[in-house]
């Protein structure tokens, strides 16, 4: 028989541990695309579930963007994903995305953490304000080696982003990336990117995918749950100009 005492504690200790756990919701079923529509002009790239994740890779002759694209809108949440990306690929999550008319050039516009394909560059975590044609830099990591050293091709990663009010926040498999303040795009789906492909691409590269799996979101009592970071908070980097779309 268990002493009155020890049953009491035992009571406590389970409840406390239970409003300690972030009362995550899972976004993906790991099993099909309920909850998610896919974006994107006709042709669009390949999109599937496969072993228990989101799978996509390029198609030639896509002329936009397509996306795996929630159908819920968010405000201000935290989310996190395990991301596969091979290497080559040119991806991103986009996030409070919204949509374009139809003579836009891409369907969605909004913050992009970038998942870089470049080898070298090394900017995966980073922010830019995708927005069809064009696209500017929001926040780098070319001042964050610490940064730039957290995500490798070829494994998986956990990306977690926290975009509460102005503030976006974004670590790679634990590191801080980003910490940036802006207030331009405020509510929408959240978006993973899969990059269009021109007729004389290079037939090895369809052979390249991203996957996506383990995608969950807290958008309740973010400020009990947020993460500290010790990155400064700032302002988009002013010595950055917009780019066009290659």
């Amino acid at each position: 028989m268990i002493p009155r005492l020890l049953l009491i504690l035992v009571t406590v200790t389970a409840s406390l541990a239970a409003e300690s756990t972030p009362p995550w919701r899972e976004l993906f079923n790991g099993r099909d695309l309920q909850g998610w529509k896919i974006v994107g002009a006709t042709p669009k790239a390949a999109t599937y579930v496969d072993e228990g994740a989101l799978t996509g890779h390029m198609v030639r002759c896509t002329p936009e963007h397509t996306f795996f694209c929630t159908a819920e809108s968010f405000g201000d949440f935290i989310l996190e994903v395990d991301c596969y990306q091979t290497s080559g690929f040119n991806t991103g999550v986009l996030f409070r995305c919204i949509e374009t008319p139809p003579s836009a050039s891409v369907r969605l516009h909004g913050y992009q953490m970038k998942i870089d394909p470049s080898p070298t560059r090394q900017w995966t975590g980073g922010i830019f304000d995708d927005y069809g044609k064009n696209w500017l830099w929001l926040q780098n990591l070319k001042t964050n080696d610490r940064g730039r050293t957290a995500y490798k091709f070829n494994e998986w990663a956990r990306f977690r982003i926290e975009a509460v009010g102005s503030s976006v926040k974004i670590w790679v498999n634990g590191l801080p990336t980003a910490h940036l303040i802006d207030d331009k795009y405020t509510r929408g789906p959240i978006a993973f990117k899969i990059h269009s492909f021109p007729a004389n691409g290079d037939a090895a590269q369809e052979k390249n995918l991203i996957r996506f799996k383990n995608i969950r979101i807290l958008t309740t009592d973010l400020a009990r749950y947020a993460q500290p970071i010790d990155l400064p908070a700032l302002p988009h980097d002013s010595t950055q100009t917009v780019l066009p779309k290659p």
